[in-house]
């Protein structure tokens, strides 16, 4: 009698060890989806395996993917097309009725640039090139409200918010080292500078992506440009420069899961992960349903 006892018990501890075991398992691979901080997170949490599938800047990862890196050799972009994107400059929206003047002499110079082949010398030493546009500038009716732009010459100075966001910003730590949306700001900034004859520096302040819009509110930041998807809501927001270099969405998985997430589908079934206040969270949240 003992001994069945023993049996039923250790069937009985087997059964809740399996259980167990299985419900760990459904809770790890439930599809959900997970903010980030940062979107170079995505390629820790996909090597770690605590995600599937991250929805990322396709010029960041493109670029990372090609870097010879432990992070990147596993790997890869799903074969899945997301609509396409562009980026554009952030500045604080004009009075009612008003153009900025600050953002549309930003359109002039970087037309210029454009024109003395420096825009795409920049864009060609952090391997984009083919993301470049063919830059045109149409000059804003109305009357142009100059209170941002006397506002930083005054102070001989622009901050610029950005994230360590490659290859539109390099670096560690709060500093950015180089980067085309780095170099271009400066590029573009040391000629608005010969043209309001005032030498105005440029500030580079590392952001929480997710609080960009108290920051350029509060003053904090004078600027956005750092790989800044266009959006409508961005658009009614703040006063946006011109279209200045073309992107999209992607989706980064490991190599191993290539046929397991190759449609829009599969992805509705993956825990999915982005940065917080991005593009691809956007997307991320629309692909799972999430209102």
């Amino acid at each position: 009698m003992k001994k069945k006892i023993t049996v039923i018990v250790s069937i009985i501890s087997t059964v809740f060890v399996m259980a167990f075991a299985l419900a760990a398992c459904n809770k790890e691979t439930k599809p959900g989806y997970t903010a980030l901080s940062a979107q170079a997170d995505v390629f820790k949490e996909l090597n770690a395996k605590t995600a599937d599938v991250g929805i990322m800047d396709y010029t960041m990862a493109n670029y990372l993917l090609n870097r010879d890196s432990a992070m990147a050799k596993n790997l890869t972009i799903a074969d899945v097309e997301f609509e396409k994107e562009y980026y554009g400059i952030a500045f604080r929206k004009a009075a009612d009725g008003k153009y900025n003047a600050l953002t549309d002499l930003v359109n002039q110079v970087l037309v210029e640039l454009k024109d003395s082949k420096k825009y795409a010398e920049i864009a060609g030493e952090y391997g984009i090139s083919a993301a470049t546009l063919d830059l045109t500038y149409t000059a804003p009716s109305g009357e142009a409200d100059n209170t941002e732009l006397d506002y930083i010459k005054n102070k001989g100075k622009i901050v610029i918010g950005f994230t360590l966001n490659a290859p539109m910003a390099l670096g560690s730590g709060d500093k950015t080292t180089g980067g085309f949306d780095t170099d271009l700001a400066k590029a573009v900034f040391a000629k608005i500078s010969e043209k309001v004859k005032k030498t105005i520096t440029v500030e580079f302040k590392l952001i929480d992506w997710s609080n960009k819009e108290t920051d350029m509110q509060s003053t904090n930041i004078d600027c956005v440009w750092n790989g800044l998807t266009v959006t409508p809501a961005r658009a009614a927001q703040w006063s946006l420069t011109m279209n200045y270099l073309e992107n999209k969405q992607c989706a980064v998985i490991r190599k191993a899961d290539k046929d397991k997430y190759n449609s829009y589908d599969a992805l509705k079934k993956a825990r999915i992960v982005a940065e917080d206040g991005s593009a691809g969270e956007d997307a991320a949240k629309e692909i799972l349903g999430i209102k």
